[in-house]
């Protein structure tokens, strides 16, 4: 994620030397970690070495930690002075799913751990008032692979669009709000879905619509008046392979609505079978 200052910006970005963001289980190689680069146009960036030996903002964690396979997905929020929140993800083997975790700096340079912070399989099962956390039926069953986490311009609630992962690694995207970014809501429903019809025989041919099969790597932006864009990744066939291109999503206007946040999105398609807003 990037974040902006008064005189610069920062990004902060995952990297290792294995799979991406979205993996299940651990792949040998595998250790992102977040990293940190500077710049004061935007365009032309440092890398920042940090402190861990590899020049990463911090390591994995220890075996039997939530993050100890891998660091992912990281996203960063300047919530106030001394106050900068980054939100990642990770696949946590002891509950078998992807969670989103917190840590916390006052300067974007040293950060501290705050565990787990979001388990939407976990508030499912609540809401459901259920001792099966590990409900199959959910749609973000498997948890949540990568986050995009944001403030709303007008009311400055923190909104959490999410990859959901269910059982069949069929990917889509949830929402959670916040009102403090530390405790959160979970929509019980996807807000955005594989196109209509899904990953049909037509679409595993190479025809169909190019985001039959999933939808993720969600990238959110408040536009004011309680409007929202919703940038995402797409990809024909469901739960294998490369993203294929990024799509875009609006918030419908007059559509439904959850804790003062839209929940209907509808794909901007400029012309007929034209695909994505950017093709891979």
């Amino acid at each position: 994620g990037v974040v902006s200052g008064s005189s610069s910006n920062a990004a902060v970005a995952g990297g290792g030397s294995g799979a991406g963001s979205g993996q299940q289980g651990p792949v040998e190689g595998l250790r992102m970690r977040p990293g940190l680069a500077m710049s004061q146009d935007g365009r032309n960036w440092a890398r920042i070495e940090a402190d861990h030996h590899t020049g990463a903002l911090f390591d994995v964690g220890a075996p039997g930690e939530p993050d100890h396979l891998y660091v992912a997905s990281p996203q960063v929020v300047a919530v106030g002075p001394g106050d900068m929140r980054m939100f990642y993800t990770s696949w946590d083997p002891s509950r078998r799913r992807f969670v989103v975790l917190l840590a916390t700096s006052p300067d974007g340079f040293k950060w501290t751990k705050r565990g787990v912070l979001f388990d939407p399989a976990a508030l499912a099962a609540a809401a459901a008032n259920s001792d099966d956390e590990d409900d199959g039926a959910a749609f973000d069953a498997l948890g949540a692979a990568t986050v995009s986490v944001v403030r709303d311009v007008d009311n400055r609630q923190f909104l959490m669009f999410y990859e959901a992962v269910a059982t069949d690694n069929r990917r889509c995207i949830g929402l959670a709000v916040s009102k403090d970014g530390n405790k959160w809501r979970r929509y019980g429903a996807p807000v955005l879905e594989a196109a209509a019809g899904g990953p049909t025989a037509e679409a595993e041919a190479g025809g169909g619509a190019w985001d039959a099969g999933d939808v993720g790597s969600p990238c959110s932006v408040s536009m004011s008046e309680g409007r929202w864009r919703l940038y995402y990744a797409g990809r024909r066939q469901s739960g294998t392979g490369p993203w294929q291109g990024i799509g875009l999503a609006l918030s419908v206007e007059g559509g439904g609505s959850f804790e003062g946040v839209p929940v209907s999105f509808k794909r901007r398609t400029p012309k007929p079978g034209s695909g994505p807003a950017l093709a891979r």
